[in-house]
């Protein structure tokens, strides 16, 4: 692939590397979120779904990810390329960054850094996004535990990885997005992850109904506290892998405002034991130990928009807001009597509560446009956070969110449906689809199994 080709000696200096391996352990964070997600999910249900929890969950993010592959990363370098005034922009991005353009099959120390600087890391951060991908449709998965059939499942995931989730990337993330460069600021993913799959899996609990038989909370304490761990340990490997890091200059939000490696990893540190301590008061209150592992997570995803504009002590308060605005979630769909209170009352609550947050912590700051770029609409830093611009931002993308949801969920309800059915639920997902390797003991009927096609 690389015979006769020119090697340019910056694709592979020493600061590249730097660079190259700062994104990879981001990658590894994303991967071990995943992990945690599986734990989590396999922890809180009835021991006779556990094995097509998990199979599910994962083919889920497979099938995402692989949707990805087909516009995704080249949608999210259209703005890139917008920026920098490249003709065809669209076009020209989604040939370049296609999994057979020439940016992902040649190596980068092949790729002339004047056409596509730190190209090493580009191609990483690329796979960066695919990860990504996949965890967003693991905890779309996780609203429908217990009573989903797989095809709806994969539809939607091919459909959020494949469609919405690189629209809404190409919208919401980066310097150079429309509303971005717009003032909006988000740091981790806060709209393409949290909001956004809250909406969804708020829609989608809604429309599934709840369990006939729902799981003790939890059934299996120590799995759902291993798979808490498990992304408390992934958040500090990921969350500083959505920033620029440039050797030599420093480190930057990915909207291209200033920041600081050092003090979005203590303040990330500090949000962590913010949420904790929030959610160890609400476990004694309650008597319910599930907050005590919940509540650092809480407390992250409080600052997840935010956490790189905001100072430690900053993170620490907003933190601690983090379980009190997840509990209130809970509460609200109990109330409403969906049976979702994991995904929704942890993602969506904090979600929204830290993307309006950001128009608080960082008024007045500087982002949007390129690096380089000294005029017109793409000026380096050229917009300014507002409070203003987090509540339009987020009221739009609430209610995108939910018109996009409420139209593929009710086709697909309306069409193969959505839930099993009674039976094949009462006997457990294990052994309707998995009956050879079934954790319960009471096998499905035969009439049962000849419908299990059907409900595929």
């Amino acid at each position: 692939m690389s015979e006769g080709l020119k090697t340019f000696a910056a694709q592979v200096s020493p600061g590249a590397y730097t660079s190259d391996i700062f994104y990879m352990l981001g990658c590894l964070g994303v991967i071990f979120g995943m992990v945690a997600l599986t734990l989590l999910d396999a922890g809180i249900v009835n021991r006779k779904n556990v094995i097509d929890t998990i199979v599910q969950k994962w083919v889920c993010g497979m099938v995402g990810g692989g949707a990805y592959l087909i516009l995704g990363y080249g949608m999210w370098n259209w703005q890139i390329y917008q920026a920098l005034g490249i003709p065809h922009a669209l076009a020209q991005a989604l040939s370049d960054w296609s999994i057979f353009g020439p940016n992902f099959t040649t190596y980068a120390q092949n790729l002339d850094p004047a056409v596509v600087p730190g190209a090493d890391t580009s191609q990483i951060f690329g796979a960066f996004f695919v990860l990504f991908i996949m965890l967003i449709c693991m905890l779309m998965h996780g609203a429908g535990v217990e009573r989903m059939k797989p095809a709806p499942a994969f539809i939607m995931s091919l459909l959020i990885g494949g469609i919405f989730n690189p629209i809404l990337a190409y919208l919401t993330y980066s310097s150079a997005s429309p509303l971005t460069n717009s003032g909006l600021h988000d740091f981790v993913g806060d709209f393409v992850l949290y909001v956004f799959i809250g909406v969804w899996s708020l829609i989608l609990a809604w429309r599934l109904g709840p369990r006939r038989q729902p799981a003790l909370a939890p059934g299996n304490f120590p799995l759902v506290a291993l798979g808490a761990f498990f992304l408390i340990m992934a958040i500090p490997l990921f969350v500083p892998a959505c920033g620029f890091l440039t050797p030599g200059e420093g480190f930057y939000g990915i909207t291209a405002n200033d920041s600081g490696l050092g003090l979005v990893f203590y303040g990330l540190v500090l949000a962590l034991v913010g949420g904790g301590l929030s959610g160890a008061i609400i476990a004694y209150i309650k008597a319910n130990p599930v907050y005590v592992i919940l509540g650092p997570i809480a407390g992250y995803i409080s600052c997840s928009a935010l956490i790189d504009l905001a100072l430690p002590w900053q993170a620490l308060l907003i933190g601690f807001c983090g379980p009190v605005v997840m509990v209130a979630g809970e509460a609200i769909m109990r109330r409403l009597g969906i049976d979702e209170t994991k995904i929704v009352p942890l993602a969506l609550g904090p979600g929204v509560f830290s993307a309006l947050m950001a128009g608080i912590v960082g008024a007045g700051r500087a982002q949007g446009g390129f690096f380089g770029v000294t005029s017109g609409p793409y000026a380096y830093q050229h917009a300014h956070i507002s409070f203003a611009t987090q509540i339009e931002g987020t009221a739009l993308i609430l209610a995108g969110s939910a018109v996009v949801g409420l139209v593929v969920i009710y086709l697909i309800e309306k069409t193969i449906g959505l839930r099993v059915t009674p039976a094949q639920e009462d006997a457990g997902l294990d052994a309707t689809y998995w009956s050879g390797f079934s954790t319960n003991s009471s096998p499905l009927p035969t009439a049962e199994l000849a419908a299990v096609s059907s409900t595929l």
